[in-house]
């Protein structure tokens, strides 16, 4: 037997501390509410609530019941009502925050997937991990892809894909060192090119790779992480980039990857808690959840 709607009365009740205004919250009577209180105490075997002069008080046992069901509550609720609306309220227009390069060389499929469905427009914003997350704090992206995990209690998020950081070099300094062992201080003695002072995902490489800083004089600083691939064809230096924005080139011979693969990136798909209650955001976020793995599936160039 389901006890669905008991159990929801009962999370109601345990929220609002009171069961005049659960009572008033479901749009049940007094009585109504009180049976169904009755019944979960009947089924866990153990008095939920003590009623006192101003509410009522919940007991242990109602505060590990609450703990294990009010979640899965919430997203049942969630469901029904995207379910229920969705038809007609999920049309609108959608603010989508992330990486420049991220959405332009991989997230493609998934975005005309969204458009083709004919009810969402869309407006992408593009930015660091920084302006990320400030358009999303704002309320003006609804959601948005970024390698950050987010680590703030205000955020929800899945994993959507996997990058790999692959070290590539300008194919004419890249091809005197194919045959020798790539080591930090081999690479030091060449320039880098950096998306930014704190050679982030350069750094990252050498720490996993050689347990070695990078130590390289910098040749340029390029906050557009897909130009950087442009400025190493044109034969300066080497960098690490993520897998996409250079497999094209290394099977091409425009750029050489040299060294052991490097670690990899997840990447999230990031929202508000509560944002998923508007269809349109959880109709977009299917959406693109759909087209999850869609670069980490991919095979590149060994």
């Amino acid at each position: 037997m389901s006890y669905l709607t008991q159990l929801k009365t009962f999370v109601e009740v345990y929220r609002s501390g009171n069961i005049t205004r659960a009572a008033a919250r479901l749009h049940m009577s007094q009585p109504a509410v009180t049976s169904h209180i009755q019944a979960m105490e009947h089924i866990v075997g153990k008095e939920l609530f003590v009623r006192k002069a101003r509410g009522v008080e919940p007991t242990a046992i109602a505060d590990d019941l609450a703990l294990q069901v009010a979640s899965h509550i919430d997203i049942l609720e969630q469901k029904v009502a995207s379910i229920r609306s969705r038809a007609s309220t999920d049309h609108g227009t959608l603010h989508l925050a992330g990486p420049a390069e991220y959405l332009s060389f991989v997230a493609g499929p998934a975005l005309a997937n969204l458009l083709q469905a004919d009810k969402v427009n869309l407006v992408i914003h593009t930015g660091n991990k920084n302006n990320t997350y400030q358009l999303l704090e704002d309320d003006i992206a609804e959601l948005a892809i970024t390698a950050s995990e987010p680590t703030d209690a205000m955020y929800e998020y899945q994993m959507l894909d996997k990058e790999r950081l692959i070290l590539v070099m300008n194919r004419v300094q890249g091809k005197l060192l194919a045959d020798k062992e790539i080591t930090a201080s081999l690479l030091n003695q060449h320039k880098v090119v950096s998306y930014d002072e704190q050679l982030p995902l350069i750094r990252r490489y050498f720490s996993e790779v050689f347990n070695a800083p990078c130590e390289s004089p910098v040749a340029a600083i390029c906050p557009d992480i897909r130009a950087i691939s442009s400025i190493i064809k044109a034969g300066i230096g080497y960098s690490v980039l993520p897998d996409y924005l250079c497999k094209e080139a290394i099977a091409k011979g425009e750029l050489v990857s040299l060294g052991k693969s490097g670690p990899e990136n997840e990447i999230y798909l990031v929202w508000k808690k509560g944002a998923l209650r508007h269809p349109r955001v959880d109709f977009a976020k299917d959406v693109i959840m759909a087209f999850a793995n869609i670069n980490y599936l991919a095979s590149y160039p060994d």
